[in-house]
């Protein structure tokens, strides 16, 4: 099974042991992004997996690449031109501290400023068995909206599955009113299979309503629901985080023939940057799998609970390891 993924690469730099900016002059960094820490986790799933993304066109870009290809992505479809490419610093938080992400030169990388032209969109999902698509790329810029519909498109006149990663954040949706970033998003939802979300991108972008004094899982069915019957999408997967004093936890749910949430896990947070993209990962494998609904969102949960205890955004998880957590066989050392 060959995925292909749309979306930006960008660098991570992180102070050493949660310390804060202000505090150091060390920064380690890593090559990540959404497409990149998916396709690295499925990769490690035995699928082979293609990025659809512009490098700038000097040592980082060439850098990025080789991080890229050292994750077992194949960069056929990946060009290079331009100067930057978009970066951030992650300050890990620790106990009642949160993580702090700050972004920079978004809207100035190489990824902004590719033209739809110069992608090779039609032999990219020719290629592919899966496409999938992180909803970031509707908040950027005209480029990269007009790049991901073309590709949203390309996929469905050809009958290629889409995945659909909502990942809406109002913070990147400075140039225009929410109508407009949903008039975009609902282009896609047109034309997806699977979506990945939550309650908030159901009312907060799509403006569904539900009734937020009853439980978040009837929430959920109410609202997907509602937002079946207006899209075509067969499956609608996302997430349900749970806190108390000191303790953290994650289920997740499909929305497919019916409703299913999974088992509740409890989660020990190293750094909770990528392990939306490691469920999604858990999510896109046990369906190419023909795994039951029950089956692949076990898969899934574990994997991002794992992805919990990885420092970075990229999950390097592995099936074996993911399967010994869902079946309660995992070992404190292994020798």
């Amino acid at each position: 099974m060959k995925v292909l993924s749309y979306g930006e690469v960008n660098l991570r730099f992180t102070p050493p042991d949660y310390q804060l900016l202000e505090q150091t002059n060390q920064l380690t960094y890593q090559v990540t992004g959404t497409g990149v820490n998916l396709l690295t986790n499925l990769r490690n799933f035995g699928m082979q997996v293609s990025l659809l993304t512009t490098l700038p066109d000097n040592n980082i870009g060439k850098t990025a690449a080789a991080h890229i290809r050292k994750y077992g992505i194949n960069d056929d479809f990946v060009s290079f031109n331009g100067n930057h490419i978009g970066s951030y610093f992650v300050e890990l938080g620790y106990g009642a501290r949160p993580t702090m992400v700050t972004y920079q030169n978004r809207l100035a990388s190489a990824f902004c400023q590719a033209e739809p032209a110069s992608y090779n969109i039609e032999a990219a999902v020719c290629t592919s068995d899966i496409i999938h698509i992180c909803g970031i790329t509707l908040l950027l810029n005209e480029k990269t909206r007009e790049t991901a519909l073309k590709l949203a498109s390309c996929a469905n006149q050809m009958g290629k599955p889409l995945y659909f990663d909502f990942n809406y954040r109002p913070s990147l949706n400075t140039e225009h009113s929410k109508a407009f970033v949903k008039e975009q998003y609902e282009k896609i939802l047109f034309l997806a299979d699977t979506v990945f979300g939550g309650i908030l991108d159901i009312t907060e972008l799509l403006e569904i309503p539900v009734d937020k004094n009853r439980p978040i899982s009837e929430q959920l069915q109410t609202g997907i629901a509602a937002f079946k019957a207006k899209y075509p999408v067969r499956n609608y997967v996302g997430t349900i985080r749970g806190s108390a004093v000191g303790e953290h936890s994650l289920s997740g749910f499909i929305a497919g023939e019916g409703f299913k949430v999974s088992r509740e896990m409890q989660v020990e947070m190293l750094d909770r940057i990528g392990a939306g993209d490691a469920y999604a990962a858990g999510i896109i494998y046990g369906l190419s799998e023909g795994w039951s609904e029950e089956r692949t969102l076990d898969f899934a949960v574990s994997n991002a609970v794992l992805a919990h205890t990885i420092t970075g955004d990229v999950p390097h998880t592995n099936r074996k390891d993911v399967e010994a957590l869902m079946n309660g066989k995992q070992q404190s050392l292994v020798r």
